[in-house]
């Protein structure tokens, strides 16, 4: 579910057909946001569906014990990814927050595999950035960050939140279990094991539609066409400080194309004009002291 603009239409009649509600959005990125996340859920629980990673990725070769899968108990497939910051606390992307249920969603949390392994636990509730929307921004999509609390704490080790997100030009990775090709219709179930992706950070200006201080530009280390893309959202984009994993980032949207592009291509790793692409994640350490604050008031 990396976010684009897409075709609201259709996709809000999936939503009705599929008798999810969505949360009521004030501006029609948040709108759209949402539907798509709907529209990749549904057609999830299809043999069609987008259910398969990364583009251009590689089967994990490490445990990431943060790592956590969100999925609907009524169309058991996944649909975003989140990163563990507490034994009962997941960051993940805001435009997610219309499949995350209280009582109705699951989370696994530190497996590989999609389907099993690590721990299982359930939503209790969804805190979305306050004032998400800023209106300055005009329709821009931004401030696309949420903070999950889990019913119950798991064994599972948190990531820590990094001071800074890095320069440009540092190496960053990002994890998920999103499409592994642009077109819907020739993506297929796609592998059971998480994908990563060595990425790095990019300069602001190769992102369109960019909050510049709050969201990062991403792309792919050696330059090829490959990134993030639908169902990857939320999931982390980290990067090594003193030989540890440090969450810098919650995947947000694909930075190049402000449309969806038609005929199902979903132009996550390419430019309209098919060269390498870039994505944007949130700036989760722009964050940093929200989610502390957060998370400390819970637990007085």
């Amino acid at each position: 579910m990396f976010t684009t603009i897409s075709r609201r239409a259709a996709l809000l009649a999936t939503v009705m057909a599929t008798g999810i509600t969505l949360v009521s959005a004030g501006t029609a990125a948040n709108a759209t946001a949402g539907a798509t996340a709907v529209h990749e859920t549904a057609t999830a629980a299809s043999p069609s569906a987008d259910r398969a990673a990364i583009i251009g990725g590689r089967a994990a070769q490490e445990p990431y014990s943060f790592m956590v899968s969100f999925r609907l108990r009524s169309l058991p497939a996944h649909h975003c990814g989140g990163s563990l910051v507490a034994p009962d606390w997941v960051v993940t992307a805001a435009h997610c927050e219309g499949l995350l249920k209280p009582g109705r969603t699951q989370v696994r949390i530190g497996s590989l595999d999609r389907d099993k392994g690590g721990s299982v636990a359930g939503v209790e509730r969804v805190i979305t950035y306050p004032h998400r929307h800023d209106p300055r921004l005009g329709e821009k999509p931004n401030r696309d960050i949420a903070l999950v609390q889990l019913d119950r704490r798991v064994p599972q080790t948190p990531i820590p939140i990094a001071g800074d997100p890095g320069r440009a030009g540092e190496p960053t990775r990002v994890i998920g279990w999103g499409m592994t090709c642009e077109y819907r219709r020739t993506c297929g179930e796609g592998p059971q094991r998480l994908q990563e992706l060595d990425t790095v950070r990019l300069a602001d200006k190769r992102c369109v539609s960019l909050d510049r201080g709050a969201e990062l530009c991403t792309g792919e280390r050696s330059g090829r066409a490959a990134n993030a893309c639908h169902g990857d959202s939320g999931g982390p984009q980290v990067r090594r400080v003193a030989g540890r994993w440090e969450l810098i980032g919650a995947t947000s949207r694909d930075g190049d194309d402000v449309e969806q592009r038609a005929e199902g291509g979903a132009g996550c790793a390419t430019t309209p004009s098919g060269k390498p692409g870039a994505g944007i994640w949130t700036d989760v350490t722009h964050y940093r002291s929200w989610i502390i604050a957060t998370i400390a008031k819970s637990a007085r």
